[in-house]
């Protein structure tokens, strides 16, 4: 489930793509088979942060992190599609 917040007009405000970059990052981080050497795109690991695991906690900083990197949308978008794909090759069985 997905919570959003709704403004005094009743209207809810969409996350923007920094807030999903940030979330999808931080389930990649959390993933039991995550290993930062094993991700494939150089522009994401540039990005990603040393630590990981399960007890990982560190979205504040590394929105901090991203916004102080002041990515264009291509690259927001890049990043997205990049995560998005890790996470579907560590769910994928070994073999395939």
């Amino acid at each position: 489930m997905q919570f959003s917040a709704a403004n005094k007009n009743g209207t809810t405000a969409q996350p923007s793509a920094l807030d999903d970059l940030v979330r999808q990052i931080g389930r990649l981080l959390r993933h039991p088979a995550y290993h930062r050497s094993t991700i494939v795109s150089a522009m994401l690991r540039r990005h990603l942060p040393f630590d990981g695991g399960y007890a990982w906690h560190g979205e504040a900083l590394l929105r901090e992190r991203l916004e102080k990197a002041r990515l264009d949308g291509p690259t927001l978008d890049h990043l997205l599609g990049s995560v998005r794909g890790e996470l579907l090759r560590l769910r994928r069985p070994a073999d395939a």
